[in-house]
């Protein structure tokens, strides 16, 4: 065997490179370790507004006209914001006197299909509302909706269903740019 001289300078770079190469290695293997649990707490976060918007839009499809409207709207109130609450306040008349005309007795099934934007104080998701019956005016038992839910001081709760054109915006600017819808307008 041939005898390879080694000077101590090349010594001294290969154990810095050996050193650097293994701390490198360990930094990447726990590396998604470290994602993993920034992806945990907004899992978290998603998990707690999912479930407040499924709980709000089970509540405001919840429909018994022998309840009477103010139970109705007191159910609804508590897991909206004050600007939700006055929304489903103003047009409550007209839509419970069409409930007990129809003699409406309804339950909903909602599921969270999937949030479509975030701005940090509101997000948007895309609900799937299953009825026992249909609403008086519609066939449907099942349908898809958009929800607003915000940030409040007591936690997430139920803003507002969007508009047509609103979802429109929302999903062309989704499929335009999926991280800046993530992301919003911070």
């Amino acid at each position: 065997m041939k005898e390879i001289p080694v000077s101590k300078r090349n010594l001294i770079v290969a154990v810095i490179l050996a050193v650097v190469i293994t701390l490198g290695i360990l930094v990447i293997e726990n590396w998604p370790h470290r994602t993993e649990q920034g992806t945990a707490v907004s899992t978290n976060e998603d998990s707690l507004v999912s479930t407040a918007a499924v709980n709000a839009i089970e509540k405001v499809f919840q429909v018994n006209y022998q309840e009477g409207k103010e139970a109705w709207l007191e159910r609804i109130c508590e897991v909206s914001t004050p600007a939700g609450c006055e929304l489903f306040s103003a047009g409550a008349d007209r839509m419970w006197k069409k409930y007990v005309e129809a003699k409406s007795v309804v339950t909903a099934s909602t599921q969270a299909v999937e949030k479509v934007a975030d701005n940090g104080s509101e997000q948007v998701w895309q609900m799937t509302i299953t009825l026992s019956s249909p609403l008086p005016g519609s066939n449907k038992t099942q349908d898809t909706a958009y929800v607003v839910l915000a940030k409040t001081e007591s936690g997430w709760k139920f803003d507002r269903f969007l508009m047509d054109e609103e979802i429109n915006a929302i999903l062309t600017r989704k499929q335009a740019s999926p991280t800046m819808v993530e992301e919003g307008n911070k």
